[in-house]
């Protein structure tokens, strides 16, 4: 029993380092025997892996001492949630991709000849977040400013309201003060027509005549200004 369990774990090894080396020349076009194939590989290996969170337990182990388990594991997820990337793609994919623009990535060549990439995708996908949100935060600036600009035009237009109240009400005072006036006048002139029209001669001298009409000048003219 110990031996066929030890058979199967061997066929297996050699299955998931095939396995392995077919990903990483499919995604890089390097060719590594699959004997020499890493879990944890050296930067001079040319290839790393790029794997999501819940697997990520998979590099942790060294296929030469693995189980069955892990083998199996290896099998199922590569290609799908397990995947051969270069380093520098690794490094990127794994720094704070939030605050990479995607200007950035393509300019770094994230995503060339890996057609099908979930990494490259997922990169891709950070990058577009971020950029969404950086022009979300201008489009709030330029808000915040469009209704800190409003509120000031509102303040402007209701104290110029307001004024506007002030100079109505002043100049309703006014014509109240001008029809008085102009009442005053006619009276003044109705009873000088009425005493002449008696024959009573009203003597006044020549100074009171023209300062009364001066007075009664001045009067109507600050009315009316």
């Amino acid at each position: 029993m110990p031996k066929r369990s030890n058979e199967k774990r061997l066929k297996l090894n050699q299955q998931c380092r095939e396995a392995l080396t077919a990903n990483i020349y499919d995604r890089l076009r390097i060719v590594v025997a699959p004997e020499k194939v890493r879990l944890q590989p050296r930067p001079e290996d040319g290839y790393a892996w790029s794997v999501t969170g819940p697997n990520a337990g998979l590099l942790k182990s060294r296929l030469s001492s693995g189980n069955i388990h892990l083998y199996q594991s290896i099998c199922n997820e590569i290609g799908h949630s397990f995947e051969a990337v270069s380093p520098r793609t690794l490094r990127i994919s794994q720094s704070n991709a939030n605050c990479i623009p995607k200007e950035s990535l393509e300019a770094e060549g994230i995503g060339e000849g890996m057609d099908g990439s979930f990494t490259a995708e997922i990169s891709k996908l950070r990058a577009a977040n971020s950029s969404i949100k950086i022009e979300l935060e201008r489009t709030r600036a330029r808000l915040n400013d469009c209704l800190d600009e409003s509120h000031t035009v509102r303040a402007e237009a209701n104290e110029l309201r307001h004024d506007m109240q002030i100079l109505r009400s002043h100049n309703n005072k006014l014509h109240d003060e001008l029809t008085e006036v102009r009442a005053g006048i006619a009276g003044a002139r109705r009873i000088l027509n009425s005493l002449q029209t008696e024959g009573i001669e009203i003597v006044l001298g020549t100074g009171d005549i023209q300062s009364t009409a001066n007075g009664i000048h001045a009067v109507a003219s600050e009315v009316l200004d």
